[in-house]
């Protein structure tokens, strides 16, 4: 994946972390350590499921497999972090998606994932 830290910019603490992977393994039903688009789409239930894994497969499968694994889940969360985004607004959108909430567009992600995708 190649996305690199941006000086000054610290990880995601231990708390933010867990609720990552808690949601992670939430979507995850059959715990094979990924998670694909019916995962997903079961997990959105009736709230735009399809539009909802669309956005974020396109966000976080890194390398187009179809598949989000843990590492590329955690490295998305990451990134988040490292593009600005405080703590508070990670954990309410990690709330918003533990509620089965609409998946948001981070548009300083995709920022700093073109940037580094060009070095």
């Amino acid at each position: 994946m190649g996305c690199g830290a941006q000086k000054n910019s610290t990880g995601l603490n231990e708390k933010l972390r867990a609720r990552a992977l808690e949601i992670f393994r939430r979507i995850d039903i059959n715990n094979s350590g990924s998670i694909d688009k019916d995962e997903t789409q079961k997990f959105w239930k009736t709230n735009f499921a399809k539009v909802n894994t669309q956005a974020l497969f396109n966000a976080v499968d890194f390398d187009k497999s179809g598949q989000i694994s843990e590492d590329e889940w955690m490295a998305f969360w990451e990134i988040v972090k490292k593009s600005g985004y405080t703590d508070k607004e990670i954990s309410e959108e990690l709330d918003n998606l533990m509620e089965g909430k609409a998946w948001v567009q981070f548009k300083k992600v995709d920022e700093f994932v073109k940037r580094d995708q060009l070095r």
